[in-house]
């Protein structure tokens, strides 16, 4: 595929440290990787790039089955 299949989008943990959460396709499904911890907050900006890196990957994983749903 030449299409991007991973996604860096920026995050920061409880600890106020910057790190990244991952979106990334594989065999036609989508994975959303976090950073290591429990949880995170998204930046404003970060949201919209969150947003679209699920938009394409779910566009990237659609066109490597065909339309058929993956699992």
């Amino acid at each position: 595929m030449s299409a991007q299949e991973v996604w860096e989008v920026p995050v920061v943990d409880a600890l106020e440290r910057e790190r990244t959460l991952v979106v990334t396709v594989s065999d036609g499904r989508v994975a959303v990787v976090p950073p290591p911890g429990e949880g995170f907050y998204l930046p404003a900006q970060s949201v919209w790039q969150l947003h679209e890196a699920i938009r394409a990957a779910a566009i990237i994983a659609t066109k490597a089955t065909n339309g058929r749903a993956a699992v």
